[in-house]
């Protein structure tokens, strides 16, 4: 089975997409608003540059809200289970989304995600690895300190995953999106002040 890999010379900014790139972007968007009549805060998001996108993990729902409120491409951590779907492959692909394990132990998964920071582009990762998950993927902080890339911290207030995606999908539940100030680190913090300053900064925002 073959993986999405991000290319060098993939388009980062919205001007820069695909015809079906920007179709597919203003149906998220048009869903995000107009159906669940999600909100969201201006993005604080570099306008270029390498960045990870850190936000928590409540449902389905929520990349789908990063990606309505930027203008940027978001290359997401996908667990792979979901790229697995035949149906939903080719839509990851087009923002050359990652499969990943969700045991935190893809190394092959890892260095791609490093690869499009190195590359210059925004990887979207939730840090919880799953819906509403305790733990932290330790993963998070080689990738911070291994790109020197800009985390920005978000947070999804008002949204819960229901008994299945679809439901979840069709269900309206005025979401609101919050962005919090990019946080940078230094190549020798360590790992757990990293993921405990990025956490932090997600649970800030409620």
């Amino acid at each position: 089975m073959s993986a999405a890999r991000p290319a060098l010379d993939s388009p980062d900014q919205q001007q820069e997409w695909s015809l079906l790139q920007r179709s597919l972007h203003g149906l998220v968007a048009a869903y995000s608003r107009f159906y669940q009549g999600a909100r969201w805060e201006p993005s604080t998001l570099p306008e270029n540059g390498p960045a990870i996108l850190a936000c928590n993990h409540v449902s389905v729902l929520d990349p789908l809200l990063l990606v309505a409120s930027n203008h940027r491409l978001i290359s997401f951590l996908v667990a792979q289970e979901y790229y697995d779907k035949k149906w939903l492959r080719p839509l990851l692909d087009l923002s050359h989304c990652i499969p990943v394990r969700r045991d935190g132990r893809d190394i092959r998964g890892l260095r791609r995600a490093r690869q499009v920071l190195m590359d210059g582009h925004v990887l979207g990762i939730f840090p919880e690895g799953g819906v509403n998950r305790q733990s932290v993927q330790a993963g998070i902080a080689w990738l911070v300190k291994g790109s020197g890339a800009a985390v920005v911290p978000a947070r999804i207030i008002g949204a819960e995953q229901g008994k299945s995606d679809l439901r979840t999908w069709l269900r309206r539940q005025h979401p609101l999106l919050r962005y919090g100030v990019p946080l940078h680190f230094h190549r020798d913090a360590e790992a757990g002040e990293v993921l405990g300053a990025i956490m932090s900064a997600i649970a800030t925002l409620a």
